[in-house]
């Protein structure tokens, strides 16, 4: 970092009256009002350590209060905060010799300043601390990496991927990249090996991998071929099993139903001694269908036996 930006905030009050034209930036008259501003303050500044350029922030009314900001680039130094304030000091002093001196406002092009209006606005001070200087000299999105390291007198904005730094991170057999995460290594590949781990510290042979690989397979197969066989034998039991009592139900049904068939016995024909044979015919064309028939109500009756 040979150069550092910095900014200094300012207010002055030009004499002479406010135009409401000068509220509006796309006037005739705002822009003449600024171009001339800022050609007279160039002018002024040309001489101060470090000026670059003015930049217009608002007009308002108290006359025209001009507030701007002194865009500086300074030379870095290990006192470059000291000489910023020195600068400071130059700009203000630089405007106010201009604006004592009469002469200066009797051309009408020239603009008139009023010496105890100039102001310098701290709240717009640039922080120029190393620390500060790296983290706007960063990308956005990468500012919580960068560091400062000072050698010889001289900035240099470093990370933990900087080579030969004290600390920096060392990846090996790879490469360390910055992210929006923070460094990390990029891990290299050979004809002969591949490099892995956090700092690429692991080397592969791309022999030893194969073959790896390969024993993987065979035993990831073998244990498929395990399984697949204890899940036929277990079917076949299940299947035996379960034809087992199938037969052993039937069996079990064929005997309730022998032992079953007393109890559906009818007494009144057992008791009857004029039956002599269980299969009678029964005339069903003599049966006459138009005859009501009157059924008792049945009655529970006790049996000895």
């Amino acid at each position: 970092m040979d150069k550092v930006d910095a900014e200094v905030g300012m207010e002055v009050s030009v004499n002479q009256e406010f135009s409401p034209d000068l509220n509006d930036n796309s006037s005739k008259v705002y822009k003449d009002f600024t171009k001339a501003f800022q050609d007279q303050i160039k002018k002024i500044y040309q001489n101060v350590q470090g000026f670059k350029e003015v930049q217009i922030l608002s007009l308002r009314n108290g006359s025209i209060v001009v507030e701007y900001l002194v865009l500086l680039e300074l030379p870095f130094s290990t006192q470059l905060e000291e000489e910023y304030e020195k600068v400071k000091v130059a700009l203000k002093e630089e405007l106010q010799n201009v604006s004592q001196d009469g002469d200066n406002c009797q051309n009408d092009q020239v603009l008139c300043f009023k010496p105890d209006s100039i102001k310098v606005n701290n709240a717009t001070r640039t922080e120029l601390s190393p620390e500060a200087i790296c983290r706007r000299a960063a990308a956005k999105g990468y500012e919580d990496f960068y560091f400062p390291f000072l050698e010889e007198n001289q900035l240099r904005c470093v990370t933990k991927c900087t080579a030969s730094l004290e600390g920096a991170i060392d990846c090996h057999q790879g490469q360390c990249i910055l992210q929006k995460s923070g460094p990390s290594c990029r891990c290299f590949s050979t004809d002969t090996h591949w490099f892995s781990g956090p700092r690429c510290e692991v080397a592969i042979s791309w022999k030893a991998l194969v073959g790896g690989l390969a024993v993987a397979g065979a035993l990831l197969l073998l244990l498929l071929v395990v399984a697949l066989s204890m899940f036929v034998v277990r079917s076949r039991r299940r299947d035996r099993q379960g034809r087992g009592r199938s037969r052993d139900d039937r069996k079990w049904f064929e005997t309730w139903d022998e032992s079953a068939k007393p109890a559906f016995s009818n007494f009144a024909f057992q008791d009857d001694r004029r039956v002599k044979d269980k299969n009678f015919p029964v005339a069903l064309d003599t049966v006459d269908t138009n005859a009501t028939v009157h059924i008792c109500r049945p009655e529970v009756a006790s049996s000895s036996l």
